[in-house]
């Protein structure tokens, strides 16, 4: 099979980024890894190692203490720790402080980003990429739990350039990890906006040997019947991989996939509500001795962490032929 070129990017609360890339390919494929709340400090390579070396409680993430090892791991990037100016800022480049999203304003969807802002997805779209969103997109939409509306078209992933969606869009909204519903694109004809609220559920990966069982334990019986989010949207993120890297080994088609995970972004405790939620940290004595909020805080980093892993995992070997 030919080799999947990538650009691989995670950024960490915005202060960590790591970045794996190969230039072989004119419009290499790109895979972007955005987490909530997350320090810096939290993966090996910036304090978790040295931690472990000194006997103190470590969080555990293989996966991105990969990528840093591979890639480029910067110390000194900054960025904005409000939520909406961040995620402006992140898809159009404009430095916060000229982003149209200039704080969190929950009551206001129009205050997010206009038409004639061009996104990362605006522009990849436009270059012949495949366009993949999961996770929080945080503009767009009502913050009702049951009945969200689509309440600003020109806010919406699907306005910007994304055509495989599985987002939340209102930060508030997204401040939970079981919400009843997601949006959903490609969507329905004549869904407004392109997209359409769809179950969060995942009945549709229980019990089959194409998704692993780990992180998300989703075989398990007592796995809720509402999803936790993160897991629905690492696997949508999971699935445009395969399909799209096998496609471009055929077609020659370039990606950008973008998972803006909530995770770990409060609630901590929703985690606790999952089978197996601390499973990593089973053989960790230092586990036990932890505060509730920090186990369930180190327990939402590895999960995400596994999730990034599979990806890293079809980045590799799309089809699973080990070739």
């Amino acid at each position: 099979m030919k080799q999947t070129y990538a650009i691989l990017a995670c950024l960490l609360a915005v202060f960590f980024l790591a970045v794996k890339t190969s230039f072989a390919a004119e419009r290499p494929n790109i895979l972007y890894l955005y987490v909530d709340d997350m320090g810096w400090g939290s993966i090996g390579p910036n304090g978790q190692v040295d931690r472990r070396a000194q006997g103190k409680p470590y969080v555990l993430t293989p996966n991105l203490d990969r990528l840093a090892a591979i890639g480029v791991n910067f110390r000194r990037g900054y960025g904005c720790t409000v939520c909406s100016p961040a995620r402006s800022s992140q898809q159009t480049g404009f430095h916060q402080g000229y982003t149209f999203a200039d704080r969190n304003d929950p009551n206001n969807a129009k205050k997010a980003m206009r038409t004639e802002d061009l996104t990362m997805g605006d522009v990849l779209a436009k270059a012949g990429y495949a366009t993949g969103y999961w996770g929080k997109w945080g503009y767009g939409g009502s913050k009702d739990q049951k009945n969200p509306t689509i309440d600003n078209l020109q806010t919406l992933p699907t306005s910007h350039g994304y055509q495989f969606v599985v987002a939340e869009l209102h930060h508030v909204r997204a401040h939970t990890f079981f919400q009843p519903t997601l949006w959903n694109a490609p969507a329905r004809h004549g869904a407004k906006g392109g997209l359409e609220l769809k179950p969060n559920s995942m009945a549709k990966y229980k019990n089959n040997k194409v998704y692993p069982n780990y992180p998300a334990s989703q075989n398990h019986s007592n796995y809720p019947t509402v999803a936790y989010c993160d897991d629905v949207y690492a696997f949508a993120a999971l699935d445009f991989v395969r399909k799209q890297a096998t496609r471009y080994n055929k077609t020659d088609q370039p990606f950008f996939g973008l998972f803006a995970a909530q995770i770990p972004h409060g609630p901590f405790a929703d985690v606790q509500k999952l089978p197996d939620w601390d499973q990593a940290y089973k053989d960790k004595p230092y586990f036990k001795k932890l505060a509730a909020q920090s186990k369930q805080w180190c327990a939402m980093v590895t999960r995400i962490d596994a999730h990034f892993g599979h990806l890293l995992a079809a980045l590799e070997d799309p089809n699973g032929d080990g070739d």
